[in-house]
């Protein structure tokens, strides 16, 4: 049975913001680290949810009152200090964004018509409202892939929230994705939920597997992978060729002809002939092995980029909350040292009272 796949990727800068807008809606010229993404087929895509301007211009639209919230707060600032809302977006130790990834493999949509894809990519986005909570309007741009072998969706989010702030005493506006998925164990619960609408809408996919220690393959090993399953192909192809040309240079070479419907044939002939089949038949079988190696690789290798990212991400996530760790210890170690200084000056205040 097929997986129900969902990933989701921090993107951590605007200059990110728009490179991935500029894969989403293929407006490159070519895609070199990805031919099997047709150009020519992205009249087939779907927009979920359109995106008519620019990454970067919606992603304004979105934030409008957060920036000028921050255009505020910089005209009370020191000079030294004062910081352009893009500078303060991108230093900042949370996301600008977030992408979302939704597919299976190859046999889930192998014959589905376009009805079908359709619901199950409404799904997704039900998911995305109903379960992980997002707005329309916080919706960037999500759209479905049908111009590559295996569709899949891309949904854009920025995970603007208004919070109180207890330091400023009043709500103020941050992007923070921790809001919608606040660390692994409810990524893991809502990848629970998420499989669970998609079977309640008919389709049968399955959970992947719960905490895994599988390790992935490196980007450069799969790649490697592929090419030596490349060259094997070539060699097949040309095994193939070299043997077709000796049987056409035996057979016109030979001096024994037929006129009858029966041909007769010499005995180098008929060697060769059957050793030229033993080995069609050998490398037909290959090349079968190596088209099926092929179209798991692909679905594996798919936006593994975005793995590869999420696993950085998620590193930066544990520096993070260590270095927190360390900032709270050291504060707790000095407000136990007031409170101890306070009680000894309360004990100090009482003896001199009992005293006098």
């Amino acid at each position: 049975m097929s997986y129900a796949i969902f990933r989701c990727q921090s993107i951590n800068t605007l200059n990110d913001l728009s490179q991935i807008g500029s894969h989403n809606k293929r407006d490159k010229e070519s895609y070199k680290s990805n031919p099997n993404i047709r150009k020519e087929d992205s009249y087939k895509n779907i927009e979920l949810v359109k995106c008519n301007k620019k990454y970067l211009d919606k992603f304004y639209d979105i934030t409008s009152e957060y920036r000028k919230e921050h255009d505020e707060k910089m005209k009370t600032v020191r000079q030294d200090r004062v910081k352009s809302f893009n500078q303060m977006v991108n230093d900042s130790k949370s996301c600008v964004a977030d992408e979302m990834l939704f597919t299976s493999d190859g046999y889930f949509f192998e014959n589905m018509s376009k009805e079908d894809i359709l619901k199950w990519a409404n799904g997704c986005m039900e998911f995305v409202y109903n379960d992980l909570g997002y707005k329309k309007e916080q919706i960037m741009h999500s759209v479905l892939h049908l111009a590559k072998k295996t569709p899949h969706i891309h949904c854009v989010v920025v995970p603007l929230v208004k919070k109180f702030d207890k330091r400023v005493n009043k709500e103020k506006y941050t992007i923070s994705k921790r809001d919608y998925i606040k660390d692994q164990l409810h990524l893991s619960i809502l990848q629970d939920k998420y499989c669970f609408r998609l079977n309640n809408l008919g389709f049968k996919l399955e959970r992947g597997e719960k905490g895994t220690k599988i390790k992935n393959l490196s980007l450069g090993q799969l790649k490697g992978i592929t090419r030596h399953y490349e060259r094997q192909a070539t060699r097949s192809k040309k095994n193939i060729e070299n043997e077709h040309y000796k049987i056409i240079e035996v057979l016109e070479n030979s001096k024994k002809k037929a006129f009858s419907d029966s041909i007769v044939i010499n005995g180098e002939v008929y060697h060769v002939l059957l050793k030229y089949l033993d080995l069609y038949t050998k490398e037909i079988q290959n090349q079968v092995v190596y088209q099926n190696f092929f179209n798991d690789l692909d679905d594996y290798i798919f936006n593994y980029k975005t793995l590869e990212k999420e696993y950085e991400y998620s590193q930066k996530v544990i520096d993070n909350l260590e270095e927190e760790c360390e900032k709270l210890e050291q504060e707790n170690n000095n407000l136990i040292d007031f409170i101890k200084n306070l009680l000894q000056m309360v004990k100090e205040f009482f003896r001199r009272i009992l005293l006098s």
